[in-house]
């Protein structure tokens, strides 16, 4: 029994050693959703620039967090920063999005129903319930905005037809359209709010690669800087025949 039992462990040791600290590989995550997504993209080239193998961890964003302050997971995208993520994050710079709009998307023969915030005010709007999007709609009672659950049910009431238009933050809104094959179909209307806000690459401060910053901050910093990043985003849309978001 006691042989049986050391030979278990043992075996155990193997199969979880490659975890603990093998230099040839990166550990990552993204949402189940988002696994052939831009961002899934952005991870394998990071991976090949630094010459290593990606593996993927698939989790909600919470959990990924959680994953990169124990160390589980070396790298994630998608980050923005905040002083208690540092405390276990290393941030990579410069950030490789600037921006985050929130946009209208609408029936592809609707495509300028909404030029202006006044084009609003006629129109059944699609919106989550209790998400937050700019204040000036946020506050505003006269506005018609038809509540529910999850961004699919929005997508569909608007391909259906019952909804004019749904409200979404852009990136996540192109993603929904992929995601529901509904290219071709709707579009992002002319209007739009813009806001700054710098999106990050991050290392787990207890990931292995934290012994070799210096050249990752290098490879990747030259990403942002040369345009490999923005130039790989954006093929990613114009091949699927998605708009590019603004970054």
């Amino acid at each position: 029994m006691i042989i049986r039992l050391l030979a278990f462990l043992i075996g155990m040791t193997f199969v979880f050693a490659p975890w603990a600290g093998a230099t040839g590989l990166i550990r990552s995550s993204v949402a189940n959703v988002n696994l052939n997504g831009p961002d899934h993209e952005l991870l394998q080239t990071i991976a090949r620039r630094l010459g290593k193998e990606l593996v993927m961890m698939p989790a909600p964003f919470r959990r990924r967090l959680a994953l990169m302050k124990n160390g589980d997971i070396d790298l994630m995208v998608g980050l923005l920063r905040r002083p208690d993520r540092e405390t276990y994050i290393h941030y990579i710079d410069p950030p490789y999005k600037k921006r985050s709009d929130t946009v209208f998307i609408v029936r592809r023969e609707n495509r300028d129903l909404i030029n202006t915030y006044e084009d609003l005010g006629n129109l059944r709007i699609g919106v989550i319930i209790g998400a937050k999007y700019f204040p000036e709609f946020d506050g505003n009672p006269r506005l018609l905005k038809d509540a529910v659950p999850k961004d699919n049910m929005n997508m569909k009431k608007l391909l259906r037809g019952r909804i004019d238009a749904m409200i979404h933050p852009e990136f996540a809104g192109i993603d929904l359209i992929n995601r529901m094959g509904a290219n071709g179909r709707v579009t992002i209307a002319p209007y739009r709010i813009s806001r700054q806000k710098h999106v990050y690459i991050g290392v787990s401060k207890k990931s292995p690669l934290m012994s070799g910053m210096n050249r990752i901050q290098k490879e990747i910093g030259q990403m942002v800087e040369d345009g490999t990043i923005l130039a790989l985003l954006t093929e990613y849309y114009e091949k699927r025949g998605l708009p590019v978001p603004a970054f």
